[in-house]
């Protein structure tokens, strides 16, 4: 089956919800420059209710070496996702990286050598908050006939209603949703949550 990523979450019943529909991933954002931010106070409650085999993902923009290193502590993340380009020192942090790609900015997501060592790939719409939640997709067909050393991540304005479409288009090991689960920023909607795990195995049967 596609893993599921349910990133932005900022409020402890909406990750109880996402790891019982099956989540495989839950996104907890400590960008600055993000309206989903969560303080590694609030962070340490959040993951206190996540089950073992479902992996905790901090992410961030600019934030330093120590901050990431202080956060990977308080909410005992499993990986860190940096959008931006990554270096060298990201790769000594001490979780594995998923390395981030705009795909509209057309830039390389990490230097020479340094992609194969990170665990994913995970391929954006361009602008918004520099922290995923644009809520529009990207041309899948940017993607076409393309291969990468390291599993790939979809993400960018995924909704119940395109999930479908962009797992048969790209065959993405996962798919990462925030904004199109979402009533508000950070506020998950339960029935659009279902909707798009039904919508996810619906997408993994017809390619069976």
């Amino acid at each position: 089956m596609t893993q599921v990523k349910i990133c932005g979450l900022t409020r402890p019943q909406d990750v109880e919800l996402a790891c019982a529909l099956g989540a495989a991933y839950v996104g907890l954002n400590f960008a600055a420059v993000s309206p989903r931010r969560v303080t590694v106070e609030a962070a340490r409650a959040l993951v206190a209710s996540v089950p073992s085999g479902v992996a905790r993902v901090g992410v961030f923009v600019g934030e330093t070496s120590e901050q990431i290193r202080e956060a990977i502590e308080a909410a005992s993340l499993d990986l860190i996702q940096i959008h931006r380009a990554l270096r060298e020192e990201d790769l000594r942090l001490p979780r594995p990286v998923i390395a981030v790609a705009r795909v509209e900015d057309d830039a390389a997501p990490a230097p020479d050598g340094l992609l194969p060592q990170c665990r994913a790939l995970l391929f954006d719409a361009a602008a918004g908050d520099l922290a995923g939640g644009t809520g529009r997709p990207f041309d899948w067909s940017a993607l076409d006939g393309k291969r990468w050393p390291v599993p790939v991540i979809l993400a960018g304005g995924l909704t119940a209603e395109n999930v479908g479409a962009g797992i048969a288009r790209v065959r993405p090991a996962a798919v990462d949703v925030a904004s199109g689960v979402e009533s508000a920023p950070g506020v998950k909607d339960p029935g659009k949550l279902r909707r798009f795990f039904e919508a996810v195995r619906e997408a993994d049967a017809r390619l069976a």
